[in-house]
């Protein structure tokens, strides 16, 4: 541990042990609010979760299939509330109206967990942004390059965790991490669980070459993800992430795309460990600021651990978990200072707690 430590200060929760038990019951009655779900990894949450008796709300362009997998969810779940709603990521006044209409669906009137899902990747972005091409009313200029993937894997990504820092302190009940928040009337028992789940990606820890602007949006969502951890505590929200490799069969890629990137290795990542890992980490609410790479199931030392010569035969790995352990001074002080002001924050709260009971009393 470095002299810096700041685990404690941001609320950091301990290393995540991927090969023990965890408990689903907590997701029973919460609400989760699902980006781009109708289809893909999005609607494979979507039914685990709908399983273990969570609300679902599914936002996504595509309404037939958003239609479709609700219809689904009813049927097989018919103890839950499950909802679809059309939602552009792409549009700020659709995001808003998605979470609103989640909230007001939902049967106690907040949102518990957001996963923010949606995401593309354009091939043809990355090819013309690499490969200009001049013109064709100026040989000296190139065509401006697209930027649907970068609009839509960073904007769009970030309007949600905007909202979800809005809309998750207002799902009820007490602020779990950071009692400053609290009124002095509501006690532990009142304390409800909040949660934003970022989907990242392999990408966004290592280069995908000639995949620019897809590696540069993910690299953006593992910024976030480090950021937000360090400071979403102050609203007593739990913010992890979820970093997948290739995800076979996920229509991320055509077929023989797929099939050309995968081959000769092994493999992509799994659905059923993807969906394992963002499972325990939106259902173990003693999870705080993880993030989990999720690759090929690989053993005979393949892993990470056979950089110290021991075998690995996981799918599921922990990523940045150093970051708060030995802090830059700046953001050593800088933590330091924003708990100050909660901790103030909190006896202001206690005063004026007191002076509205002696107004009463008048």
């Amino acid at each position: 541990m470095g002299s810096h430590n700041l685990t404690k200060a941001v609320r950091l929760s301990d290393p995540v042990d991927t090969t023990a038990p965890y408990d689903v019951s907590g997701l029973a009655g919460k609400t989760i609010l699902i980006t781009g779900g109708a289809l893909g990894i999005g609607a494979a949450f979507a039914r685990q979760w709908a399983s273990n008796g969570a609300n679902i709300a599914v936002g996504d362009i595509n309404d037939e299939a958003g239609q479709n997998l609700v219809a689904e969810l009813r049927r097989d779940h018919p103890k839950g509330t499950h909802h679809y709603f059309h939602c552009d990521v792409g549009s700020w006044d659709s995001q808003v109206a998605f979470f609103k209409d989640t909230a007001a669906a939902s049967p106690h009137g907040g949102i518990d967990i957001v996963v923010a899902n949606a995401g593309i990747s354009r091939p043809v972005d990355n090819s013309h942004f690499e490969n200009p091409v001049a013109c064709a009313d100026d040989p000296d200029a190139p065509a401006r390059p697209s930027t649907t993937t970068i609009d839509i894997n960073i904007t769009a990504a970030m309007h949600t965790a905007h909202l979800a820092m809005f809309w998750l302190p207002r799902n009820g009940g007490a602020n779990k991490l950071n009692a400053a928040r609290n009124a002095t009337w509501q006690t532990v028992d009142e304390r409800r669980d909040r949660c934003l789940l970022l989907l990242g990606s392999v990408a966004g820890l290592v280069p995908f070459v000639e995949q620019t602007q897809y590696t540069i949006s993910k690299h953006a969502i593992t910024g976030l993800f480090r950021c937000l951890r360090g400071s979403a505590w102050k609203h007593g929200i739990r913010v992890n992430m979820v970093c997948p490799y290739f995800i076979s069969g996920s229509n991320m890629f055509p077929a023989a795309a797929e099939a050309v990137l995968l081959s000769g290795g092994a493999g992509g990542a799994q659905f059923p460990d993807v969906i394992d890992a963002a499972t325990r980490l939106v259902a173990d609410e003693t999870v705080v600021g993880r993030a989990l790479v999720i690759g090929p199931s690989v053993q005979d030392g393949e892993g990470p651990a056979a950089l110290e010569g021991k075998s690995d035969t996981k799918a599921i790995w922990e990523c940045y978990a150093e970051d708060y352990t030995d802090a830059e001074m700046f953001v050593w002080r800088w933590v330091h200072i924003v708990n100050a002001v909660e901790k103030a924050r909190g006896w202001y709260g206690v005063a004026a707690d007191v002076l509205r009971i002696l107004f009463r009393w008048k």
